[in-house]
């Protein structure tokens, strides 16, 4: 052996006790940054899972606006069609009366009573063609009371007193959108 054996022993356990020593901390530190990664795509999943989660709440609740307003839309459409269809009928039932004999007695009814809103010098258009009823005209005042615009009158009253019905309280009321 030679005067050097022994350095070289020395050098060569250091050697592999550091070696060791690096392997060791090397696997530690390994397992402790798997732990953390770990960790952290937990955390991230959880996070995912979570905007996962609201982002479905956030549809569903968007679709069901979407739904509500829709069905709005179809039950105003409905009562658009029912006053329309209301209305075309009330009319046409209006103007089939002028051809009963009792039609003479409303235009004197509507006649008076537009002579004692506006005065006894009114002009009075009694009858006009294609709306019946009369027309009454004092100075910048006028009163119409043509068949359309009774009709239209009377479909008002009734509308206003179906929506405060309380057995119609439960509908929503129609509004313009």
């Amino acid at each position: 052996m030679t005067e050097l054996e022994p350095i070289r022993r020395t050098l060569i356990s250091t050697a592999s006790s550091s070696a060791a020593a690096m392997v060791a901390q090397a696997r530690a530190d390994a397992t402790a940054a798997l732990a953390a990664a770990e960790q952290a795509a937990a955390r991230i999943i959880d996070t995912a899972r979570a905007e996962g989660r609201r982002a479905a709440e956030s549809r569903g609740l968007n679709e069901l606006v979407v739904a509500e307003r829709a069905a709005r839309s179809v039950v105003l459409e409905a009562q658009d069609a029912v006053e329309a269809e209301a209305r075309a009928q009330a009319l046409a039932a209006a103007m089939s009366f002028r051809d009963d004999p009792d039609y003479s007695r409303l235009l004197d009814t509507l006649e008076a009573n537009a002579r004692r809103r506006l005065g006894g010098s009114a002009t009075i258009e009694r009858d006009p063609p294609e709306v019946g009823g009369i027309r009454a005209r004092l100075a910048r005042r006028s009163l119409d009371y043509t068949l359309p615009a009774l009709v239209e009158q009377g479909l008002q009253t009734a509308l206003v007193a179906r929506e405060s019905s309380p057995a119609i309280a439960t509908i929503p009321a129609k509004t313009a959108t």
